[in-house]
C-alpha cells in the first residue's frame, strides 16, 4: 500500500452534513420563482452536483436566466442558514485531526462554494485542519473534470495524493486525474456504483480510512 502524503476530500456527505440547509435553501429558491416544489429526496439526490445543474435536474429548465435567478435566491437563503446548521459526519473531525498529527497535507475539492466551506470550518472551530480549499469559484470546469484536483495537487506540492469522496462524480474525477480513490457510502451513491470505478477501498465509515 502506498504511503500517501496528501489526503484530498470531497465535502458534502464525505466530511459534513448540510442536508437541512441545502433542502431549505433550494425550496426557498423554487418558491421565490413560483416553481413546483421539489421533494426533499429529489433535492438530496442533487447534493454534490453544481447548483446550476441541480436546478436543471429539478425543473427541466436549462436557461441561463433561470439558472442565474435560482442561484441568486438559493445563495440568499444559504447565506443565512448554512454555516450554523452544517455538522461533521460521524468521526470526520477525528479523521482530520489524526491525519494532521501524522504530518499529512489535507485539502478539499468540492462542487460547493469554497468560501462557504471555509466559513463552516471556522464556525466549527477547526479551520487549521485544512490546508487548502478549492470550490466552484476556483475552477472553470466542475467535477468530474479533474481541474480542481490538478490545482489542489499543484498547490500541495505532493507526490502521492489520494481523493476521498461519497459520489460517483468523485470517483470519476479521481479516475480522470489518474489518482487513487477511496469511496465512502455516507452519501447517495451506492456501494455497488462506487465499486464500479477504480478504487483503493469503499468504506462504510470514514474512520476506516485511518486503517488504510
Amino acid at each position: 500500500m502506498k504511503n500517501y502524503d496528501a489526503y484530498i476530500f470531497d465535502f458534502d456527505y464525505t466530511l459534513a452534513d448540510a442536508t437541512d440547509p441545502v433542502v431549505d435553501s433550494f425550496t426557498y429558491a423554487l418558491e421565490e420563482m413560483n416553481l413546483k416544489k421539489a421533494t426533499r429526496q429529489d433535492i438530496i439526490n442533487t447534493i454534490g452536483i453544481p447548483i446550476g445543474e441541480s436546478y436543471t435536474i429539478l425543473t427541466g429548465d436549462d436557461s441561463e436566466e433561470g439558472i442565474d435567478l435560482f442561484k441568486k435566491y438559493q445563495k440568499e437563503k444559504s447565506d443565512e442558514i448554512t454555516v450554523p446548521n452544517t455538522v461533521f459526519i460521524g468521526g470526520a473531525r477525528k479523521v482530520l485531526e489524526t491525519l494532521k498529527n501524522r504530518g499529512k497535507k489535507i485539502g478539499i475539492v468540492s462542487s460547493r462554494w469554497g468560501q462557504r466551506i471555509n466559513d463552516v470550518f471556522e464556525n466549527l472551530g477547526c479551520r487549521e485542519l485544512i490546508d487548502f480549499i478549492i470550490g466552484t469559484e476556483h475552477v472553470e470546469n466542475y467535477k468530474p473534470n479533474p481541474e480542481g484536483l490538478f490545482k489542489m495537487i499543484e498547490m500541495m506540492k505532493c507526490e502521492s495524493p489520494i481523493y476521498i469522496g461519497d459520489s460517483y462524480i468523485d470517483a470519476k474525477a479521481a479516475q480522470n486525474a489518474n489518482i487513487d480513490f477511496v469511496g465512502v457510502t455516507t452519501g447517495t451513491t451506492s456501494r455497488k456504483n462506487l465499486e464500479s470505478y477504480p478504487h483503493v477501498a469503499v468504506l462504510d465509515n470514514l474512520e476506516e480510512l485511518l486503517e488504510i
